[in-house]
C-alpha cells in the first residue's frame, strides 16, 4: 500500500489523464507484485467548479452515484482491470478514462467492499442494496451524512460481531 501510495503521488499531474497515470503506475508496479497478489483501486480528478469528473476504476468496486433529481441511485462502473494482473497489453486496453458529470445536489460514494460485505452473526452480508437504500435514506444530509448514515447501518446490521474488512467511505457532494 505504501509502495502504491508513493508511486501515485510521484505520478499523478495535471496535464496526465486518470487513465494515463493508472497505466504508468501498473508498469511500475507490475515487475514487484507477487503473483497471487493484486492491487485495487479508483482514481478520481474532479473539478470543482464544473462539478466534471473524470475516473479510471482499476478492479474496485463500482463507486454508486446518486442523482439529486428523482432520488435514484446507480453504479457507475467503467470497465478496468486491477493493477499488478497483467503486464499492460490487456491492462491498457481495459482500463481507461470515463467521465461523468455532477449536478448541484449530486452525489459520488466510494467505498471498499468491507462495507457491503460486512456480516452479521448469520454470516449474511450487509449489500448492495442496503447500502443504496442508506444513501438514499440520507442523500438530503450531504456528505457527511451519507457516510454516518452508512456507517450507522452496517454498524447496527452487523451488532457485536467483529468487522473482517476495513471500512472506507468517500463522498463527493456538488453543492
Amino acid at each position: 500500500m505504501a509502495m502504491t501510495r508513493t508511486a501515485l503521488r510521484l505520478l499523478a499531474t495535471n496535464d496526465v489523464s486518470p487513465a494515463e497515470v493508472i497505466h504508468r503506475l501498473n508498469a511500475q508496479l507490475y515487475p514487484d507484485i507477487r503473483e497471487d497478489m493484486f492491487i485495487s483501486l479508483a482514481y478520481v480528478v474532479l473539478d470543482r467548479r464544473s462539478g466534471d469528473i473524470r475516473m479510471v476504476r482499476a478492479g474496485h468496486d463500482a463507486p454508486l452515484l446518486y442523482r439529486a433529481a428523482g432520488g435514484g441511485v446507480t453504479r457507475v462502473s467503467p470497465p478496468g482491470m486491477a493493477v499488478g494482473i497483467d503486464s499492460g497489453g490487456a491492462f491498457n486496453r481495459v482500463t481507461n478514462n470515463f467521465s461523468l458529470l455532477l449536478e448541484p445536489g449530486d452525489c459520488l460514494i466510494l467505498y471498499t467492499d468491507g462495507v457491503t460485505e460486512a456480516q452479521d452473526r448469520r454470516g449474511e452480508e450487509f449489500g448492495l442494496e442496503a447500502m443504496i437504500r442508506s444513501v438514499q435514506a440520507s442523500a438530503s444530509e450531504g456528505a457527511a451524512g451519507i457516510v454516518q448514515r452508512v456507517t450507522n447501518d452496517v454498524k447496527a446490521f452487523i451488532g457485536d460481531q467483529p468487522l473482517h474488512d476495513d471500512i472506507t467511505l468517500i463522498t463527493i457532494l456538488k453543492k
